[in-house]
């Protein structure tokens, strides 16, 4: 084509660079209208294949970077499989951290036996299985850790439509005939779609249940493979499914839906095509079973404000940066801006089709929506939450769950509090399957939180109706909410000192209650932000309620110290000394040995740090979490200076590739390029793509470096 095209207007006149822009737009009118490009229609045809390679960047592109094109073997031995499971295992022993206490190791050493056994008598889709069955960890906020089935190395068939499990039933959201859309699913293969859900769920890596259930994260682009439901015996065969559904006029049918792979020309036009889909109005858009908004070119965010309610509303479809002129940090003083400027009666956070993004980008929206007079009031701001909202997203909302007074509104999350996030690839050798290993604890609930969602305070189940009719029935149930007041108590002088001071949770969480002018205040830190800021409202002498829902302080006759009950756990606040710094603070202030000893001791006793003291405080040389030093500094001083801390991050952090990274950084900057290099063999080893970034971005050659290991 490029050659074709480009012959007859290869002059001064037409440049090259817009030959190619003119192939590439004639390539992608042949990719997104097949009918046109081929003349031929896809019904009752076989699918016309394309460059698998084309279709699987897109689609998988961290797996494609792994096998780097190699090709995949269709056959492999039991024993080949075997030494895959062995493979995955040994990884994720060494790359999850606090590996033991997430998988129980007895537990899990018994799984992967079980496994390896049943290996033999397999077929190739039931030991594909087996290592999702693996990777499905026995422990709440693990949903990052797992296989993407979307790659080519597995290549399963997939049904021409996208499911949604609402609170009354499963229905068709979107398919390759339009006209199926809005039914319900009653059965597949004859199996009633409840016990097909029953099915998958071992095999579904997730933060808790509600992920499990309603998320489709399994089957990443919002449809049903089929190859495991032949494996469980719910169909014979892989080319045709019956389908049993239910349409809008209560008939019940019985289909024959042809499936169709991700390298086909059919699966591209289910992906792209708006005829696969009713126009989602942008009315619709709240509905966590809309396809997700990049689907339907919403942005990752946007404000309205409607002056009849005075509702201030932020939809947060993704927790991405919009644009380098439009980012999440210019949200925030929008938000700002708009709280300065307008009266409110509601502010409204809508996070229930968000899965996710960057968490390091919301610090500035928590603290305009924690700080701001108007908004930080019980009663004016909530967050509407589902099933969906997972990953950066949950932990934007936990933020807000401890440093704010929001009423949470919506379903149960599909986040865990306590969140495994990050994650870094492992390609197995034999199969050539990618799979995800998550390695950074992000401590965003309590220590050792038994709870495994976050539940709303106005609890709104989703139905097919409510989607279907565009009523939104959870922000119905905000607009007409209105906070039972607390049945407060004030307190004297000396009832009220008794509850103030400097207390200690654990070794790096330290508490302060504090009088202010209207009362009490309590505040946690963990770290270099707030973990906990919420004010106090005395119920009586010895209890306080705080703004989160079911969390209090309580002092009894003789306590020294403080209970904190939050939720259904109890912690001791043990009096400490208020000039006494945490660790991460002490080392901000330049004792770095003091502080990392007492960071090795928590470690030690078994305290889940999370990855704000393993990764965020040593992150960059100019960052502000390293302590400040002279701008006259040069850059190589700052980096003598930042070594140290580079150190104690990877001691700390030995499976973030990041540390290493950035310790390869500072060693290139002192002119220490074998250290560099060293530094980026740990890169190569836990996140190989990485590796060649870095190794781009510090400028060593890649083929010397490579002919050197």
């Amino acid at each position: 084509v490029m050659v074709l095209f480009s012959a007859p207007f290869r002059s001064s006149h037409f440049p090259m660079r817009w030959t190619l822009r003119l192939a590439t737009i004639l390539l992608t009118v042949c990719l997104l209208f097949p009918t046109a490009t081929y003349g031929q229609a896809d019904d009752g045809q076989e699918d016309l294949p394309i460059d698998p390679d084309s279709i699987y960047h897109l689609i998988s592109p961290i797996a494609e970077q792994m096998t780097e094109s190699r090709e995949v073997p269709t056959r492999l031995s039991a024993s080949a499989w075997q030494e895959d499971l062995d493979t995955l295992a040994a990884a994720m022993h060494r790359r999850i951290p606090y590996a033991e206490a997430a998988l129980g190791n007895e537990k899990f050493t018994r799984r992967l036996d079980s496994l390896k056994r049943a290996i033999p008598g397999q077929t190739r889709d039931q030991r594909i299985l087996s290592l999702m069955r693996l990777l499905n960890l026995p422990a709440p906020g693990t949903g990052h850790t797992g296989l993407r089935t979307s790659q080519r190395a597995i290549n399963w068939h997939a049904l021409p439509l996208y499911p949604y499990r609402f609170a009354d039933g499963v229905y068709i959201m979107s398919a390759a005939n339009p006209d199926l859309i809005g039914s319900e699913v009653l059965a597949i293969g004859g199996t009633p779609i409840d016990s097909v859900y029953a099915a998958i769920a071992p095999y579904v890596s997730a933060d808790n249940r509600w992920n499990r259930q309603r998320a489709v994260e399994p089957w990443p682009l919002q449809h049903l493979w089929v190859n495991p439901l032949r494996a469980f015996g719910i169909v014979d065969q892989i080319d045709h499914i019956p389908v049993r559904i239910r349409n809008e006029n209560g008939t019940v049918r019985d289909l024959s839906l042809k499936t169709m792979r991700p390298n086909s020309i059919s699966y591209v036009r289910f992906l792209t095509s708006d005829s696969t889909r009713k126009e989602t109005p942008p009315e619709l858009q709240w509905s966590p079973a809309t396809r997700r908004a990049q689907d339907n070119n919403e942005p990752n965010y946007r404000i309205s404000y409607r002056d009849s309610t005075d509702l201030l509303y932020l939809r947060f479809n993704a927790v991405l940066n919009a644009s380098s002129d439009w980012t999440v940090s210019d949200l925030a003083d929008s938000l700002r801006h708009l709280a300065d400027t307008k009266p409110l009666e509601k502010v409204v956070v809508d996070l229930r089709t968000n899965n996710g993004g960057n968490a390091g980008l919301v610090e500035p929206l928590v603290e305009v929506l924690g700080s701001h007079p108007k908004i930080d009031q019980r009663g004016v701001l909530y967050t509407l939450i589902s099933p969906i909202t997972f990953s950066a997203a949950g932990i934007f909302a936990m933020e807000l769950e401890r440093r704010t007074k929001t009423i949470f509104a919506g379903e149960p999350s599909g986040f865990a509090p306590n969140i495994w996030g990050e994650f870094a690839p492992v390609l197995l050798p034999n199969s050539k399957i990618t799979v995800l290993l998550s390695y950074a604890y992000k401590l965003e609930g309590m220590p050792d939180t038994p709870r495994t969602y976050l539940a709303p305070d106005l609890h709104v189940p989703l139905t097919s109706n409510q989607h279907f009719s565009n009523i939104d029935s959870t922000m119905i149930a905000v607009r007409n909410h209105e906070p039972v007041p607390l049945d407060t108590t004030a307190l004297d002088a000396a009832v009220q000192e008794r509850f103030t001071g400097t207390y200690r949770l654990s070794p790096v969480h330290i508490a302060q209650v504090t009088e202010t002018k209207g009362g009490l205040h309590f505040r946690m830190r963990k770290g270099p932000e707030p973990f906990i800021d919420t004010d106090l409202y005395p119920l009586s002498p010895t209890r306080l309620a705080t703004d989160v829902s079911d969390a209090f302080l309580e002092r009894t006759a003789g306590q020294q110290g403080l209970t904190l009950a939050w939720k259904d756990t109890t912690y001791a606040l043990t009096p400490a000394n208020p000039d006494a710094p945490s660790p991460i603070q002490k080392i901000l202030a330049g004792r770095l040995e003091e502080g990392a000893e007492e960071l090795r001791t928590a470690l030690d006793a078994g305290v889940m740090l999370g990855s704000d003291f393993t990764e965020v405080p040593f992150r960059d040389l100019m960052e502000e979490s390293l302590p400040r030093w002279p701008d006259s500094l040069s850059k190589r001083e700052r980096a003598q200076r930042a070594l140290p801390y580079k150190k104690l991050a990877v001691e700390l952090a030995p499976m973030s590739w990041r540390v290493h990274a950035e310790l390869a950084q500072v060693y290139k900057v002192l002119g220490r390029p074998d250290d560099a290099l060293q530094a980026l063999q740990s890169v190569r080893d836990l996140y190989p793509p990485r590796y060649e970034n870095m190794l781009e971005f510090l400028g060593f050659e890649e083929k010397a470096t490579r002919e050197e290991w």
